[in-house]
């Protein structure tokens, strides 16, 4: 009976978590505020005012293009009822009766039915006639998705109200985005609905929902860790530049720093030989590597340096002369390592999942690749949900200083991402991509890195 009550205390705790979890919006503050930043790091621009104003200026030029009928047909008719100048019974039976009614049912219709496809346009679009023309759209200011039929119609609304109080309600509502304390040109209207118009012209289209699931990856990416620079220990390769750092020499212990000068008071260590004194270097032509560094090429370098000549004690003359013991193994020297030689620098792919793909040869990416055109290149299948990346997508190389993509022809494209611009890769042409950049496969992302 208890475990029935645990399983269906757990099952009823899984249920309320699937219905407590929600979306979370990307981009508000600790407040649940839109950020600006945010949205200025996707790359979206708020719209000019000019432009506002001229979209408005179509969009109603749009309306009255629809009222031409009805002023043409019907209007004059009714002027003349108006005016008295024919009575109703006169109006009913006038030769122009049935093309008034025709032409103000026209109109009627025609009106309808565009308000309600620049409705729907707008809500679920963000554009409207004048709005496509100019190059701007709304977007929902929270989400930086589409701002929804209701707010919309609301918006129409409000700016219909504006007109209870004629001429300055107007102007208020349409200067208020001048008033507006982020700078990002939302009036009243906008506010209350929360709808923000962005320039898709000269910033990110937030309607391209490829460009924005890659925008906002980049901006969720963390930076790559730069390497810190340290000072290298090999010796320059220019024989006429003298060394900056040149190791010492080695004492008996096997441990690099600076010979310490053999006095008379010292004492061989037991079980280990005496040093013999160095024997007089050989000639050195010039350019050839002295004690860790290079001799200069001015440098006479036929005669050859006298051997320096080092004090010797008594005590260590004859102590030459006796047969010194064998080491014990506790007294042994340990050997000293040999420095490893340098490795060559590895770049790779570090996927958006977190991934790390070292490339040291040809590697073919993709949702199934096929290595057939591509002999002895590697293949490596990522998992893409979005169906973004093609069977091949991408062709990555080794090359010094960082690596050779090239597109394989992939349906949804290549880019490189450099400096938070990203360009297109032309399918076929190889492009060199250095420590830092990000590539762009589809809509999955990989940071070039060393290895």
């Amino acid at each position: 009976m208890s475990s029935r009550a645990d399983r269906s205390t757990s099952s009823e705790r899984m249920i309320w978590e699937i219905e407590d979890e929600k979306d979370e919006i990307e981009g508000l503050d600790e407040n649940g505020r839109p950020d600006p930043a945010y949205a200025a790091a996707l790359g979206m621009l708020s719209a000019p005012l000019g432009r506002r104003a001229l979209a408005l200026v179509i969009d109603v030029a749009v309306w009255l293009v629809l009222q031409l009928p009805l002023w043409l047909g019907a209007v004059p008719l009714l002027l003349k009822l108006a005016t008295g100048s024919i009575s109703p019974y006169g109006l009913v039976n006038h030769p122009s009766f049935v093309l008034a009614i025709v032409t103000a049912s026209a109109t009627v219709v025609l009106t309808l039915v565009v308000s309600i496809v620049q409705l729907v346009m707008h809500g679920r679009g963000g554009r409207t006639i004048g709005k496509a023309v100019v190059g701007i759209r709304s977007v929902n200011v929270r989400t930086l998705g589409r701002p929804g039929v209701g707010w919309v119609l609301l918006r129409y609304l409000l700016m219909g109200a504006s007109g209870i109080v004629p001429l300055i309600g107007p102007v208020l509502l349409l200067a208020s985005p001048t008033f507006d304390p982020e700078r990002r040109g939302r009036g009243l209207h906008d506010k209350a609905t929360h709808v923000w118009l962005v320039d898709v012209r000269k910033g990110l289209n937030p309607y391209d929902d490829k460009r924005m699931r890659v925008a906002r990856k980049l901006v969720k990416a963390e930076p790559a860790p730069e390497r810190s620079s340290l000072p290298s220990l090999a010796t320059p390769q220019d024989p006429a530049v003298a060394p900056q750092y040149r190791p010492g020499t080695r004492v008996s212990a096997g441990v690099i720093g600076i010979a310490r000068p053999h006095t008379p008071d010292s004492r061989p260590e037991i079980g280990v030989p005496p040093v013999a004194a160095p024997a007089t270097p050989a000639p050195v032509e010039a350019g050839k590597p002295v004690m860790g560094g290079y001799r200069l090429a001015g440098e006479n370098a036929a005669a050859p340096e006298a051997a320096p000549q080092y004090p010797v004690a008594q005590e260590a003359q004859a102590a030459a002369q006796v047969p010194s013991p064998q080491p014990t193994p506790q007294a042994a020297r340990p050997q000293q390592p040999v420095a490893a030689a340098p490795q060559p620098v590895v770049f790779g792919l570090r996927l958006d999942t977190g991934e790390s793909i070292p490339v040291t040869a040809p590697v073919l990416f993709g949702r199934n690749p096929d290595a057939a055109g591509h002999p002895g290149a590697h293949t490596v299948a990522l998992t893409d949900e979005s169906k973004s990346l093609s069977k091949t997508h991408l062709l990555v190389r080794p090359v010094e200083g960082g690596l050779e993509i090239t597109d394989c022809g992939s349906t949804n494209g290549s880019g490189l991402v450099r400096g938070g611009t990203e360009y297109e890769v032309v399918a076929g042409s190889p492009v060199v991509t250095i420590e830092g950049d990000t590539v762009r496969l589809g809509d999955r992302l990989a940071a070039v890195i060393r290895v």
